[in-house]
């Protein structure tokens, strides 16, 4: 995508994160399982007096189980995940003097976990953690060999999954691309924009932060399908998109919401610099370069948001000011407080 997203727009919790959406859905399985499988797998340690192994799968269920409770009340997990990693390591030394190397697979499913249910660089940091001091365990009380076999393939697990999740991040960003652009040009669709207007109504309420509209509209498209066909119409909607976006911030996000029509949102922008760029940019479209067959042209209205303005009444504005552009001769702009009376279509 050409810009950077308002943080709030996409509804991730976390940017470049496939599953971050889905963590507290992991956390609150995990916690089924573990009351399941690993609760008696303590019960029957405590029975044996394997205390230590026994203490620490206890542990991981307590952590697991509160952290349940919290996420099917609706709030954040009190317990960080990662402390999993001290019972487990802990349990692991217990089982690899007792039991041998079986104890160490463990570790195998554990890194899994890590990453299904903290973000990326956590889960490493603590995957790495749990690869370094197992694989010490593995060389006092095994030996070098074991411990260079179980090193290098705990290390190519790590590696896999993470490109296992580079590749699901990329799908998602790729399904997200598809969700809110427009295909043909590269503009984000209307789906995207009311999203948009309405964070830029609520930023403007809570923090008094100006935003204007640029509703701009391609004069007598229509003439150029029909003169040169539908294949030069959509190079001059690519063209005049290409154009807009080298011409605007990074902060401004273009759409397109018909046609031929196209809405610039300019956040933390008064009606002043929105109509000096309007005119930037109707002037900069009405040169041959846009398309050298024929003479390209734009209206624009201009719409300032007020407070307490809805989406739909901003919108309108912006539209009325478009409209009175296109009908009192095309290739101008107009700005909604140049509308001195209502216009009556």
């Amino acid at each position: 995508m050409r810009k950077t997203q308002w943080p709030a727009l996409i509804g991730r919790q976390e940017r470049d994160d496939a599953l971050a959406a889905y963590r507290h859905r992991v956390m609150y399985s995990l916690a089924i399982v573990a009351v399941i499988f690993l609760l008696p797998f303590g019960l029957d340690n405590v029975y044996y007096g394997r205390h230590a192994i026994a203490g620490g799968v206890l542990f991981a269920v307590l952590i697991l189980s509160i952290d349940a409770l919290a996420i099917h009340f609706r709030r954040p997990p009190p317990i960080p995940f990662g402390l999993l990693i001290v019972p487990a390591i802990a349990g692991i030394a217990v089982s690899l003097e007792a039991q041998g190397f079986y104890a160490a697979l463990w570790s195998y499913p554990l890194v899994l976990l890590f990453h299904f249910a903290m973000p990326r660089l956590r889960a490493n940091v603590y995957s790495i953690l749990q690869l370094v001091g197992v694989s010490f365990l593995v060389l006092h009380y095994i030996g070098p060999d074991v411990t260079i076999r179980f090193f290098v393939t705990l290390t190519l697990t790590i590696l896999l999954i993470n490109i296992a999740l580079n590749i699901i991040d990329d799908l998602y960003q790729r399904l997200i691309e598809q969700t809110i652009l427009d295909p043909l040009t590269g503009a984000f669709n209307r789906r995207h924009m009311d999203s948009c207007l309405d964070y830029a109504i609520e930023r403007s309420r809570r923090g008094g932060a100006p935003a204007s509209l640029l509703l701009i509209d391609i004069d007598h498209f229509k003439h150029i399908n029909d003169r040169f066909g539908h294949a030069v119409g959509d190079k001059v909607l690519k063209a005049l998109v290409k154009m807009i976006n080298h011409r605007a911030r990074k902060l401004d996000l273009l759409f397109r919401v018909g046609g031929e029509e196209f809405l610039l949102l300019l956040p933390d922008t008064r009606e002043i610099d929105a109509m000096t760029l309007a005119e930037d940019l109707r002037a900069e479209v009405a040169t041959p370069m846009l398309l050298p067959e024929c003479s390209v042209t734009i209206s624009i209205g201009v719409s300032e948001l007020h407070p307490g303005e809805s989406a739909h009444a901003w919108l309108k504005h912006a539209d009325d000011a478009l409209y009175v552009a296109k009908n009192t001769g095309r290739d101008r702009v107009i700005d909604r407080s140049s509308l001195l009376f209502p216009k009556v279509r």
